[in-house]
């Protein structure tokens, strides 16, 4: 009788334990929504000195380093949160940058939405998809953006794009946008230009690729009015091919425009080498942008359109000095034979040096 009693005991005993084992394990609550928004900044700040003029003039040929001496170049501040499904990302721009690229210090503004089939639908102002360098200068290899950047392509656009990841092709999308303009709404204070919006439209189709060793494929194509007054329309054509081979990366980019029968072209080559587990790094840049028609709009101090073509060569040294830190140190040279614009007229070169301070979280 007791022998018998004893397994229905020792059972009986170890009915909690199997019941907690068994029983589901429980979902965490989902995170609030404050929880999930990013907050991001950066501070750019450089010195330039121009070996070919007096240092009270601007060094021309230039996007955002113009001006000579100490200067702040540019201070963000990014809020984002990614699509689950509704996101969103705001950046808010300041110093001499924000003025070429902000509107009322808004670099970006969007609201994206996550769609099936891994679509990202984004509506609002966001900065342009054409160019291998972008407005942060953290982001690029060498510290002064290259003609391309400058002439070619635009900066932001007002509107809306679809990513749409193709099936069946890892690394692949493709990207289609329609825009107030070519770059538009501008607004720049003193500018003369309005944040006039109408009908007319332009629109944008990409294919994009990523794939191994860091290779990566854009190919962007832009067709549309340039603005609400429907005088003009344009076309820009952007290519830009990177590759990695361990401590050397390669990057090509090649830009065609058109406009009013007027054409402009240029191809830009660039290349990194990493030394010693990054701990610095030693850039070149060299390009060449044919504005024979002058479709570009490249104006001179005195604010005439030139007609010419540029070379551009730079070297860079940078010094990572933590993960949110970098040093860099350029020297560059641009010049041009169809015309004297540098010095009053006096040159057809220019020689910069710059040192410049980043820091980001």
């Amino acid at each position: 009788m007791h022998k018998n009693l004893a397994p229905s005991l020792i059972a009986f005993a170890f009915l909690p334990l199997t019941a907690i084992a068994e029983e589901p394990a429980k979902t965490p609550p989902p995170p609030k929504w404050y929880d999930t928004i990013e907050i991001h900044g950066l501070v750019d700040a450089y010195y330039s000195a121009n070996a070919t003029q007096q240092q009270t003039a601007p060094n021309l040929l230039r996007s955002f380093d113009s001006a000579n001496g100490f200067q702040l170049a540019y201070g963000k501040l990014i809020a984002q949160a990614a699509p689950a499904p509704v996101g969103f990302r705001i950046d808010l721009g300041f110093g001499p940058v924000a003025q070429l690229t902000t509107f009322d210090h808004l670099q970006q503004a969007y609201v994206s939405v996550k769609l099936p089939g891994e679509i990202i639908l984004d509506g609002g102002r966001f900065v342009t998809n054409a160019g291998a360098e972008v407005i942060e200068a953290k982001d690029d290899w060498i510290y002064s953006r290259s003609l391309l950047f400058s002439f070619a392509i635009p900066f932001t656009h007002t509107g809306l794009r679809a990513t749409i990841p193709i099936p069946g092709i890892a690394g692949l999308s493709a990207m289609a946008g329609l825009f107030n303009g070519f770059d538009q709404p501008t607004g720049v204070p003193g500018s003369g230009v309005t944040n006039k919006v109408g009908s007319p439209k332009m629109g944008h189709l990409a294919l994009m690729y990523s794939g191994p060793a860091n290779t990566a494929v854009t190919l962007n194509g832009y067709y549309g009015y340039t603005d609400a007054t429907q005088a003009d329309t344009k076309t820009l054509l952007d290519g830009v091919v990177g590759r990695s081979f361990g401590d050397l990366s390669l990057n090509l980019n090649a830009d065609y425009g058109r406009q009013s029968g007027k054409q402009y072209w240029g191809l830009a080559g660039l290349a990194r080498y990493s030394f010693f587990d990054d701990k610095f790094r030693i850039s070149g840049r060299g390009e060449y942008f044919d504005d024979s028609d002058g479709a570009a709009g490249i104006t001179n101090a005195a604010g005439a359109r030139l007609l010419n073509k540029y070379w551009e060569g730079t070297l860079s040294l940078s010094v990572p000095a933590s993960p949110n830190a970098e040093f860099r140190v350029e020297g560059r040279y641009d010049r041009t034979t169809d015309a004297k614009i540098f010095k009053d007229g006096a040159e057809q070169g220019q020689g910069t040096v710059q040192v410049a301070a980043l820091a980001w979280f």
